[in-house]
């Protein structure tokens, strides 16, 4: 049996396969005509699930809201860069 055979052995036969986080990442907007517009959605990608915030990342979402429903569902930020008007964030939620 192999390092890794032994270690993720529980004895009964199972074995237990670690499962891959889930990962979205938002690239959002700020309109630069209007001083404190809001950051809307641009685009957003899903690596494994996003549930229950999938509803709040469509083109055109309020950022703030869907970053709320992130936070409070398990996802953590892990990187935040703004690129002029536009910005792009990820976060990250282990299973």
């Amino acid at each position: 049996m192999s390092d890794f055979s032994k270690s993720n052995y529980t004895g009964t036969g199972d074995v237990s396969i670690p499962q891959p986080p889930d990962i979205v990442t938002i690239l959002w907007q700020r309109n630069p005509l209007v001083i404190r517009a809001p950051r809307t959605i641009v685009k957003t990608t899903i690596i494994g699930s996003a549930r229950p915030c999938q509803r709040l990342l469509q083109t055109g979402d309020s950022y703030r809201m869907a970053v709320k429903c992130l936070l409070d569902n398990g996802f953590e930020q892990v990187f935040s860069e703004r690129l002029g008007v536009f910005g792009v964030s990820v976060f990250v939620r282990e299973c």
